[in-house]
Order: structure tokens, then sequence, then C-alpha cells
């Protein structure tokens, strides 16, 4: 499998992230401290506060995303390795974040790290725990969100993409979501989307590959749009 990252991309969010949320953490203590030293000066630790508590949310959010070994750029890539030299996985790189494209046809990746029991009931999303836990995730940046909405709307916005610079049939492309945590457990029924753990998205994808190819007119038309791969995965 060839490999096309962002690299900038990633670079300028893993940058971020690395510097916001111990500037934030600062600013909090530094608010803290200055409540307790000067308590007449009341509007400073307030405002210290906003500041250092939006600086490290943004800090973990970018962390989550460009900088943990497990982010999922990095974990997609592991989970579809192997695969052979006629698929090639673009990350950053065009509207959906992470797309792989193969004989077979297109598909975009929501990728999802959350641990622990994860249910969906026709598409209705949820983690089953106790209130003090989800405050802690959420404070983490570790909400489940809606993943069949996130997929769909990056499927829709890389449609677009290809409707605007092809001049052929319309390409269809398949959403999918994974879970990549080793502890993730999947309990799905009803959902409109694929669902799939990282250990089987290889072999789910090679089942899903005998069911037919995509044309090659449209192969090369969309070779002709899309960047060059030049690395391997």
């Amino acid at each position: 499998m060839k490999v096309v990252r962002n690299e900038a991309y990633i670079r300028r969010r893993a940058t971020i992230g690395n510097w916001a949320f111990p500037i934030g953490y600062i600013i909090l203590i530094l608010g803290l401290v200055t409540s307790l030293l000067y308590p007449q000066l009341a509007l400073i630790p307030v405002l210290a506060f906003f500041v250092g508590f939006g600086l490290t949310q943004i800090g973990i959010y970018y962390i989550h995303r460009f900088v943990r070994p497990d982010r999922p750029e990095a974990a997609l890539t592991q989970a579809l390795k192997g695969l052979d030299d006629r698929y090639v996985l673009y990350h950053y790189m065009l509207p959906a974040a992470h797309v792989l494209i193969g004989p077979d046809g297109v598909r975009t990746f929501v990728v999802k790290w959350q641990r622990g029991e994860i249910r969906c009931r026709n598409d209705r999303w949820s983690q089953p725990m106790g209130p003090l836990r989800r405050f802690l995730r959420w404070m983490a940046q570790d909400t489940l969100g809606n993943p069949t909405r996130e997929a769909q709307l990056e499927a829709e916005a890389l449609r677009r993409y290809f409707a605007r610079h092809l001049d052929r049939g319309e390409i269809p492309i398949q959403p999918v979501i994974v879970f990549t945590h080793p502890e993730a457990r999947l309990d799905v029924e009803g959902c409109s989307i694929p669902v799939v753990h990282g250990r089987k998205l290889k072999e789910w994808l090679r089942k899903e590959a005998r069911q037919g190819t995509l044309p090659r007119d449209l192969q090369e038309a969309l070779w002709r749009i899309l960047p060059a791969p030049d690395s391997e995965g």
C-alpha cells in the first residue's frame, strides 16, 4: 500500500497542540496564584481561567489527533499495512481526512479511538458510563459524538470534490467507521454505515473487494486529479 500524507498540515497542528496545552496550563496556575495572593485583582483570575481553559482544550484536541502515537492517521495506516500497491491511502490531502483508493473503489474513514463498550442502535450512538466518567471524558475531549453523521458529511464532501473535478460518471464512495483502540468493544445493530474494528479492517476490506471493481476509465480519471503517491506504507 502506498501512503500520501499532508506532512505540513500534520506538523502545524502537532505544534499547536504541543504549545497550546502547556501554555494554557501555566495560565491556569498563574490565575490561581493571583487569586490567592492578590484577591483584590478579581478580574485577572477569571480571565486567566477562560483563556487557560480554552488553550488547554485546543491543545488536547490537537494532541489527540496529531501527536499521540495512536493518532487516527498512524492507527489507520497500521491497520491497513500489508495491502498491495494497487491501494493508495491519503491522509489530510482531500476534503475527507482519510481516503483509501483502490481497484475496488473509494472509501473514506472516520477513525475513533474510544475504549470500552460502544453501542449503536439504528445510527444512535452511546457509551454506557457514570456521570463522573462522562464529565472526565468531556474534559479530555474523548467523547464519541455521532460517527454516522461524521462519516456521511466526509463522504459527501469528497463526492462534491469529485463532481467538480471529474468530467466522468459519478464515483461511488463508501464511508467506513473504524475503531482503533484495542479495548474497544463494539455492539452495533442497524448502523447505515459499516463499522469495523481496526484489527479486522484488512479482512473486511478483502471481503468487500470481491463485490466488484471500479471501472478502469474511472480509475484513470481519478489518478489524473489526485496527488501522486510517492511513499510506501
